[in-house]
């Protein structure tokens, strides 16, 4: 294993750079921060541009385990100071390993080809942590997909990634959609459009959600945009028992995919 002991080395430089989302969309990288999140990624086959591991890391039986199995595989493998991992990661305490993983290019056409029985879509969802539960969430349900609008929080966030707890890695994203053209190609790959929304009427379990869906959940604040709502199959709302107005958005999306995976079951 290489090791790196200056600051102005190219891969330190480059993952310093990629806490900045600019530059994560100009370069086309991310970081992968972890033992946990590392493991699934070299279990899940994904390529990594550089690994690093601090000291405290390879202290650690699975650290030196994981540095031991990518390096054997060939991955770019550097040894760094405790101080560097400092000024690369991303977590206010650094977990002595982080990896630069290329950003992967997921296109909408491709998503929907493949008669796709469940879609999930984030309408601008601006908290990394809530963005990466629903990608956790939708993965566990069986969605086929994650698909973002325009304004969303960048789903390759380091906050985000973590959340998503490996999702990153198996449930594809597409990014940056405009409300009007998503539903358009929605409906052009049949596949009916619930949303999520507290002015509805109609409760989540009135609606059957067994045919090819897309599942809407909306702005943390503002709720779904207006071109959704007004283009939608259907509106849901999840009665609230107590004196609430809305739950969570990354509660309600988990709500929704479970009563979507109950009314499939058949349960």
């Amino acid at each position: 294993m290489k090791e790196i002991t200056s600051i102005n080395n190219r891969y330190i430089k480059l993952a310093r750079s990629l806490r900045e989302r600019s530059v994560r969309n100009k370069k086309g990288f991310y970081l992968i921060e972890g033992i946990h999140l590392l493991e699934e990624a070299r279990i899940s086959g994904i390529p990594l541009e550089a690994v690093f591991f601090s000291p405290k890391a390879l202290k650690n039986s699975q650290g030196y385990q994981l540095a031991k199995d990518l390096d054997r595989a060939g991955y770019r493998c550097l040894m760094i100071t405790e101080e560097l991992m400092e000024v690369i990661s991303t977590a206010v305490t650094p977990p002595g390993v982080l990896a630069i993983a290329p950003i992967p290019a997921t296109d909408l056409n491709e998503l929907l080809k493949d008669n796709v029985s469940l879609i999930v879509v984030a309408d601008g969802i601006q908290d990394p942590g809530n963005l990466g539960t629903i990608w956790r969430t939708a993965l566990g349900a069986g969605a086929k997909g994650l698909v973002l609008t325009h304004g969303s929080v960048d789903p390759f966030n380091p906050k985000v990634v973590r959340s998503a707890m490996g999702a990153t890695f198996k449930l594809p994203v597409v990014t940056d959609k405009k409300p009007k053209e998503l539903v358009e190609k929605l409906f052009s790959a049949g596949l009916k459009v619930v949303v999520a929304d507290v002015g509805a009427s109609v409760p989540l379990w009135q609606v059957d959600l067994t045919e090819p869906l897309a599942l809407v959940v909306g702005n943390e604040n503002k709720g779904p945009d207006p071109e959704l709502t007004a283009a939608a199959s259907g509106r849901v709302i999840i009665p609230m028992v107590g004196p609430l107005e809305s739950l969570n958005v990354s509660v309600a999306a988990a709500i929704l995919l479970y009563e979507t995976v109950r009314q499939r079951q058949g349960t």
